[in-house]
This record gives structure tokens, sequence and C-alpha cells, in this order.
């Protein structure tokens, strides 16, 4: 019976009930996908590394991933790596960043100098055009395609180098992202004497750590680091800045769906004041107050997580579509985080409702 009343109460009003819902819908909204946001950021800034499918990387000794910090190796290097027992193959990285001018505005790009005969370092995704660029071409980032209007066959010039563009390529961080000929990118910045990093692969059966232990004892000037510890270097320098601005969003989501939630539960016991107050003279115990109250901010609760968890699936696609920064990875953990915090949110928004039916009076029955 308590269900009844309570689903009779707020469909009472309909469109109260609709708004309560489109309200909770967007505070659950609002929090899963910076959630998801913060998890497809993440993913992002190390899928590139991942990419590469090396087993070690290695760097200047003191560098730390490929945005913060510097590294330059002498080409030398290389050959020292070659020789370490239990290493396969040594690939060098050529990786810098530029700004270009492009429609009158400043746009920095990550420029990626790979192999084009072993491929190490190739785009994540080509999505149009050629997958490998030849002497004096480039793969641009879809970012720069769809911000610029910078099309396959048009002219790029990176300090005062022509390039014609033959391909777009996605999966790259957050920022853009042009891949080059490894030959073109050490023209390009005067490196043909550097290297910025060599990526092994190792051995089957070899042992990791010992590889990096024989890498770093051997090679003067370097450290070494596994795919999966570089990929967090990049992913944390960048993420553990955004975390506490997400995590401080979440929590005003949370605030809305508790304000919300409790405002529509209020107003109906305050139009259902002389309906309780017929139902306490009759003897209803508290405990069934108790539970029509909860039980009506259950409904505007788990309508709402529904219909914003629909919304953050169907709405995160539509919006990467608009925005390629857009970048979300909805995982269930997240979800089934953000179904808790609703059901914290339902125990808190019938707090104040449940304070007002206590002081309902019986005798206001018997007024006239």
């Amino acid at each position: 019976m308590a269900i009844s009343l309570a689903r009779k109460n707020l469909f009472h009003e309909p469109s109260r009930f609709l708004i309560s819902i489109s309200g909770v819908a967007f505070a659950i909204f609002l929090m899963l996908v910076l959630l998801a946001l913060y998890r497809g950021w993440s993913e992002t800034l190390s899928k590139y590394i991942y990419n590469v499918d090396a087993d070690i990387w290695v760097m200047q000794a003191g560098s730390i991933d490929m945005s913060h910090s510097i590294s330059l190796l002498p080409n030398t290097i290389g050959d020292q790596l070659r020789v370490v027992s239990g290493v396969k193959t040594v690939d060098p990285l050529v990786v810098n960043r530029v700004s270009l001018k492009l429609d009158g505005e400043d746009v920095t790009t990550r420029i990626i100098g790979f192999d084009t005969i072993s491929d190490i370092g190739k785009p994540v995704d080509v999505i149009s055009g050629q997958a490998v660029p030849a002497t004096g071409e480039i793969i641009i980032d879809e970012i720069v395609h769809k911000d610029h209007g910078l099309d396959i066959g048009e002219q790029l010039t990176i300090q005062d180098n022509a390039f014609t563009v033959v391909g777009i390529a996605s999966g790259g961080p957050l920022f853009q992202q042009s891949y080059i000929t490894q030959t073109d990118a050490r023209a390009l910045f005067h490196l043909e004497a550097v290297t910025n990093f060599f990526v092994v692969s190792i051995n089957s059966g070899e042992n990791i750590d010992s590889v990096i232990s024989r890498i770093e004892a051997g090679v003067s000037g370097v450290d070494a680091r596994t795919e999966e510890e570089f990929a967090t270097n990049n992913e944390k320098e960048i993420m553990d800045k955004f975390l506490p601005i997400i995590l401080v969003l979440v929590f005003i989501g949370f605030i809305v769906g508790v304000v919300i939630i409790s405002l529509t539960i209020y107003t109906a016991t305050l139009e259902k004041a002389r309906e309780y107050g017929v139902l306490k003279a009759l003897g209803a115990p508290n405990s069934y107050l108790y539970r029509v109250v909860l039980t009506q901010s259950s409904l505007a609760g788990i309508g709402g997580f529904i219909v914003g968890v629909a919304l953050t699936y169907f709405g995160s696609d539509i919006i990467k579509g608009i925005e390629p920064l857009f970048v979300t990875l909805i995982k269930w953990q997240d979800v089934v985080a953000v179904a808790g915090l609703t059901v914290i949110m339902i125990i808190f928004a019938a707090y104040i409702p449940l304070r007002r039916l206590m002081k309902i009076d019986p005798a206001i029955v018997f007024k006239a």
C-alpha cells in the first residue's frame, strides 16, 4: 500500500514528476560523463604508447614522459642497446612539438618521426588516406582536420618546410599529433645525430626487469621503463591535475540530485498534508509514512538514474562526432559507483520531507 500511495502522490502532478526525473537524470549524466571523460582522457594519453607495442622505452636519464621533459640521446646509444643481453630489436623515435599557424591561429602539434619500413611508431588508426607517409608527406590528426578544415592533398608548412597531407589519423593524445618519416623529422628538427627515444623489444622468455637492469647498468645516461610504466607516467602528469576538479564537479552533481529529489518530495508532502493527517488520525504508524516518502524518493532517483545512464551512452557518441576532444570511456565500475551514489542521494533527499511529515498534526483533519 505504501508503494501505491507513493506512486499516486508523485503522479498526481505528472509534469512536476517529469521535471524531477529530468533534473536527476542531468545530475547522473553530469557525474557519469565526467568520470567517463577522465577514463577516456587517461586512455587516450597512453593509447599511442601501447600502440607502439614495445617492451621497454629508453630515454635520457631524468626524463619522465613525452610531454613535460626533454630526452635527447646520441644515435650511438642504439648500437649499445642492441648488444645488451636479452634485447631483440631497437628502434629510434623522433618526437618533437611545434607551433603552427593555421587560419591565423597558433596550433601546437606533436610531430612523430617514425621508421616507415618497420612501422614502429605509426599512427594508432588512420581513418582516411594513406597509412604511411613518404618523403615530404604528413598524416595529420583528425582534430586539425575538423577544426581547421585541412584536408588530404593540401599543403601544411612547418618551420618553412612544406608537407602534403596524405592521411588523417585518430587515437592520438588529447593534443594534436602528426606523423612524418623519420628522415624528414631529423632534417626538420636538426636531429641527425640524436634521437628522442629508443623502443626496445626483448627476446621471448627474458625477464623484463632483468633486461632493464642490464640496460641501465651497461648504457650510461639513460633511464629504461616498461611500456606500462611509461604509459602511466604520461597519464599521471596530466590526469593528476584534473582528478580533483572532476571529483568536485561529481560532488556538485550529487548535491544537485539530492536537492531536486528533496524539493519534489517536500512539495508533494506539503500538498498532501491533510491526507497524511488523516492517515495519522487513523493510526498509521510512522514506519508506514517513512516507507511512503522513501518510495517516492526511490522512484524519482531510480527513474533519473536510468534516464541519466541512457543519456550518457547516447549523448557521448553524438558529442564526440561534433567535438573530437570529447573522448569518453564508460566503465561498468563507474556506473556501479554512480548507482551507489544514487542510493545515498535517495536517502539524503528523503530526510527533509520526513522531518516535515513528522511535524504534521493529525488535528489538521478536523480544522476548517
